[in-house]
């Protein structure tokens, strides 16, 4: 009876374990670094710490708790351990098997989903249990969705800013995923009670059909483009798949008239996709705005074009998960000038596990959509199909949906769930046969020590996967936060952080160093206090580049933190370091100018500034170095030949070139500019004042006088101002500095 009783509290622990994870998509932990993501993360994790440990003890003396033989689970299993040898082998292990917090995924968020699909097929072992699981899902969705629409209508902060909506995950791209997931789930519940259950049809219609139309209306409103078009394309396919299954049937009359729907909607919408409404609709103009040379110049199109080269670098195993700020780094594009400056994904899933894994990797993760496939259409011994012909449709159309999704960016912790809680209900559906271990392994009387054993096992894995990164978190959120005791309180937050050598020391060293460099730049701080976060943080980022040598990131921000402590000859040897690693990217090619000013060599920045602007010369930031450089160090050609095409192209009167002509007292060059942008931009108020006040430098007042008397003319609203000017000007108090 005991042992009995303890079987039961076991599998209602897996039960309760496995029935909560739909639910961690509502996670949100402010007091957490990244708090949409590691909240989510870490619940997962103990969750399937929890259910596998149960699992576990349950599948060592109960047959009927073993997984039965499954490509699926086999395809999975060999993805993750092809992966884990692609991370060993890779060249940042640590990273590759633990990541950090931005993303907390690597070869342990694998391992975990792997323990969660071998549990969840033993223990939700009939259709039944998966239904009702996926009715939780749905459920928790429709809260969701009713997030987005309290966002839409202004009640709820959009968290990403925008008006693209988040709800509760933080990033419309995730959301949207999770939204395409559960429009075709509810779909196919709502084709089952539709065709299996007619006296269901009005309360499904209502209950499934609403949810449909209330997570695609998330979904569009969360402007991603790859996910409304996944939708599109995969109802498509599913409608195709259906009259092809059944032609005759009034399945097929309603698949027909989807697609004509579509096609319809699409027309429409392509004819009118240059009218004041979708331009005027963020969703339909982001739709609108796909074209060819939008590909072409699109971030992720570039990305590809850099893991291409980083693939056929180490083609067979790849470079190991979270890696690809490596490869990024090494083949920077510099089309990319516009871009964040630190990739860590391809945005293309393909591409993601050609980099993680290699041609190996790509294949087995391949491996799995085709064995879930397999799955779905294959038949049984009795030459039955496992899944009825609207199922097959559904199913299908979904993996195609998330399949193209997913060329555009990656997975994050709830659709990796969702994917894998597919897999686990089609293996489910489709296994027969045996279970893969046929003879009990222990008697069933040992139940209580092998859960005794399981529990000790459990508690073990939890501190190591999870304590000392909680806290670490946690630290670095307070030295990140304001203290009452000042920036030394703040220091040893980052120390604490770092102590505890987790996958959190990589960015609380960062954000030490970022801090550090701040401090430097503040002379109103004691010098003691300054001098131990210069020590700490450039002790620590030294640490980070022998941990990651390949980084350019590392170098790159010990010699920021160096420079703005006036340590320019350090900095310098740290900056080469970063510009060796990553020679095409002109963000490290303006710190070394700038560090060359510092060191009084310029001609030495004149060449960086020059190099960086020939990488791309549609970089106007790169122009704009480059031109005031040239001023600085009086090589008039290089001058003339930048000032024309930046008053051509704009950004001639950018503060850096005033500055550098004022530096040089050459206030008619000023002069001369700001008359230029005035042709152009008559009412502009600040280029007036500029030419203006050129003027006054120059000992020209009576013109001077005349521009501020031209601007009242143009700009009635610097009345006012202009006058009180004017009257500075003919008393000699005009002070500009």
């Amino acid at each position: 009876m005991a042992r009995m009783t303890l079987e039961k509290v076991l599998r209602w622990i897996a039960l309760i374990g496995i029935f909560a994870l739909p639910f961690i998509v509502l996670v949100v932990s402010r007091s957490l670094f990244f708090p949409f993501i590691t909240g989510k993360n870490f619940t997962f994790r103990i969750l399937v710490e929890i259910v596998g440990t149960a699992w576990l003890a349950l599948a060592f003396v109960k047959d009927v708790y073993r997984p039965k033989r499954s490509w699926i689970l086999l395809a999975f299993a060999a993805f993750v351990v092809a992966i884990g040898i692609s991370d060993m082998f890779g060249v940042n292990a640590f990273k590759s098997f633990w990541s950090n917090y931005e993303r907390m995924e690597g070869w342990v968020t694998l391992a975990h989903l792997l323990v969660y699909l071998t549990a969840s097929v033993s223990i939700l072992s009939t259709e039944g249990l998966w239904k009702r699981w996926w009715q939780v899902s749905l459920g928790v969705s429709a809260f969701v969705a009713f997030y987005g629409l309290l966002q839409l209508a202004g009640f709820i902060t959009i968290n990403q800013g925008g008006v693209r909506l988040d709800a509760t995950l933080g990033n419309a791209t995730y959301l949207a995923v999770y939204m395409l997931f559960h429009i075709f789930i509810a779909a196919l519940f709502l084709a089952r009670a539709w065709i299996e259950k007619p006296n269901e049809r009005p309360m499904s219609a209502f209950l499934y059909g609403g949810l449909i139309f209330l997570d695609s209306l998330i979904l569009f409103f969360t402007a991603t483009r790859g996910a409304i078009l996944g939708l599109i394309g995969g109802a498509l396919l599913s409608a195709v798949i259906l009259i092809i299954l059944a032609p005759r049937s009034r399945v097929a009359w309603r698949a027909g008239s989807l697609i004509a729907a579509l096609v319809v909607l699409i027309g429409v919408f392509w004819v009118g996709r240059d009218s004041a409404f979708v331009q005027g609709v963020e969703p339909l103009q982001r739709l609108a705005s796909i074209s060819l040379s939008d590909v072409k110049s699109n971030s992720r199109y570039l990305n590809i074009n850099m893991a291409w080269q980083g693939f056929k670098e180490r083609p067979i195993l790849g470079w190991g998960q979270e890696n690809y700020a490596v490869v990024f780094d090494k083949y920077y594009d510099p089309k990319m000038y516009a871009q964040e400056p630190w990739f860590d994904r391809v945005h293309n899933i393909v591409f993601d596990w050609l980099i993680a894994g290699g041609i190996v990797g790509l294949i087995l993760y391949a491996a799995i959509f085709f064995a879930a496939l397999i799955s779905v259409w294959k038949k049984g011994k009795d030459g039955a199909f496992f899944f009825a012909p609207y199922e097959r449709a559904i199913l299908t159309g979904l993996f195609a949906a998330y399949g193209f999704h997913n060329l555009f960016v990656f997975d994050n912790i709830v659709s990796y769930v969702l994917f894998v809680s597919l897999l686990g209900y089609i293996a489910v559906r489709s296994s027969e046969g045996s279970v893969l271990l046929h003879q009990r392994m222990v008697k069933e009387n040992a139940l209580p020590l092998v859960s005794a054993g399981a529990v000790v096992l459990l508690w073990g894995i939890a501190m190591f996967v999870n304590a000392d990164a909680l806290a670490a978190n946690k630290a670095i959120i307070r030295g990140l936060s304001g203290q009452e005791e000042g920036p030394s309180k703040n220091l040893e937050y980052f120390k604490e952080a770092i102590s505890y050598g987790t996958y959190g020391t990589q960015e609380a060293r960062e954000h030490l160093s970022q801090i550090a460099s701040q401090i430097g730049a503040n002379a109103g701080l004691p010098q003691d206090v300054r001098l131990a976060f210069l020590q700490i943080a450039s002790d620590e980022m030294g640490k980070q580049m022998q941990e990651a040598p390949l980084n350019a990131r590392f170098p790159f921000f010990l010699g920021i933190l160096l420079d703005s402590f006036g340590s320019h000859d350090n900095a310098s040897g740290a900056l080469q370091k970063a510009h060796q690693l990553s020679p095409t990217k002109q963000s490290i090619f303006f710190q070394l100018g700038m560090n060359s000013l510092a060191r009084n060599q310029s001609e030495e920045a004149l060449q960086y500034f020059k190099d960086a602007y020939e990488l791309e010369p549609n970089y106007g930031e790169a122009r704009v170095f480059y031109a005031a450089v040239a001023i600085h160090v009086g090589d008039a050609a290089v001058e003339n030949e930048m000032m024309n095409v930046l008053l051509e192209k704009g950004g001639a009167l950018d503060p850096r070139i005033l500055s550098a002509y004022a530096a040089k007292g050459r206030y008619d060059k000023i002069a001369q500019v700001a008359a230029a942008y005035i042709g152009t931009h008559p009412n502009d108020l600040q280029p007036r004042l500029t030419y203006a006040a050129a003027l006054y430098k120059m000992g020209d007042r009576e013109r001077a006088i005349e521009a501020l008397q031209e601007l009242k003319l143009a700009v009635p609203a610097s009345a006012a101002q202009a006058d009180a000017l004017i009257a500075e000007i003919r008393a000699g108090t005009l002070q500009i500095q």
